[in-house]
């Protein structure tokens, strides 16, 4: 009897101990199969921003405002916009919210449909969309054109290496440390840190080791920025010189988040657009180098008045 007792004991503690496990399988089954909710986006309506489906005329400059909150489970990695199917806006991040104003202006298209996408670190994702269509009585602007501005690298005494559009001169390392405020270009050629040979940047570019001294960059207080377009744009120097309007800056300009600091190893040939911080857009050609750190660049700009 003892003997029977035992095993029946036994049998009881095991099957306990099956449905324990089987109970703890069960339960990690289930939390490894929750489907999260994605994270949210919305396009945020308020008196200065665009958030309805409206009408634009072609440059003509808006606001939009981005809400987006996470699930509350997996952080927001990704916010991407895109314009009729391409993709404009690329930005990372590791963040509960995200909130942003993003400067547009209208294109050439008849309509600018834009998709608003963010993404989590679990690959969940929503969208948020905007209808902007085109104002059928086009009136192109009227463009600002600096044509054959010279400007000296580093090293070079005859020409100065900065640039200003407000008056479309150019200065010498101290006279543009005292006209900080309206110096939008500098040219330098980079045969110190990457090699990057002919460079157009903006004081904002990061480029303190390329002027140094008393006057150098790291002891400015104002250093406007401009962002370039990554890559050269596909353009022939005969369409650039013809460019009469704005048409054409509009048509290839981009969002100045998502610009670059500098252009590099420009060659004669070479157009790149920019954006200033105010949201003009303007292009640059590259008429013709000659020399390294003591030598110059000339090269054309068009930009928008």
């Amino acid at each position: 009897m003892k003997n029977r007792a035992y095993r029946i004991r036994k049998i009881a503690i095991a099957m306990i101990i099956c449905a324990l496990l089987i109970s703890f399988f069960s339960a990690c089954e289930e939390s490894e199969t929750v489907n999260h909710t994605d994270p949210t986006i919305n396009v945020v309506q308020g008196i200065n921003y665009i958030s309805t489906e409206t009408t634009l005329s072609v440059g003509e400059q808006y606001t939009v405002a981005i809400h987006a909150e996470y699930n509350g489970d997996n952080m927001l990695t990704n916010f991407i916009a895109k314009l009729n199917g391409e993709r404009y806006i690329d930005i990372g991040m590791y963040k509960e919210v995200y909130e942003d104003e993003i400067q547009l202006s209208k294109g050439l298209e008849d309509t600018d449909e834009w998709e608003f996408i963010i993404r989590d670190m679990a690959g969940n994702s929503a969208s948020a969309f905007l209808t902007i269509h085109k104002d059928q009585n086009i009136e192109y602007g009227e463009i600002e054109e600096f044509l054959n501005v010279k400007l000296g690298a580093q090293d070079n005494t005859e020409f100065g290496s900065f640039f200003s559009f407000t008056d479309g001169n150019d200065y010498n390392l101290e006279s543009a440390y005292n006209n900080q405020d309206i110096i939008d270009l500098v040219y330098y050629y980079d045969n110190f840190d990457k090699l990057e040979e002919n460079i157009i940047s903006s004081p904002g570019g990061n480029i303190d080791d390329a002027f140094t001294g008393t006057y150098g960059m790291s002891n400015w207080s104002t250093r406007n920025t401009i962002r370039f377009s990554r890559e050269k744009i596909d353009m022939t120097t005969e369409t650039f010189d013809a460019a009469a309007n704005d048409s054409i800056l509009i048509a290839n300009t981009f969002d100045y988040g998502s610009g670059g600091r500098k252009t590099k190893y420009l060659e004669p040939g070479d157009i790149y657009s920019f954006v200033t911080s105010d949201n003009v857009t303007g292009m640059f050609k590259v008429v013709s180098t000659s020399g390294t750190d003591n030598g110059f660049i000339l090269f054309d700009i068009k930009m928008q008045k």
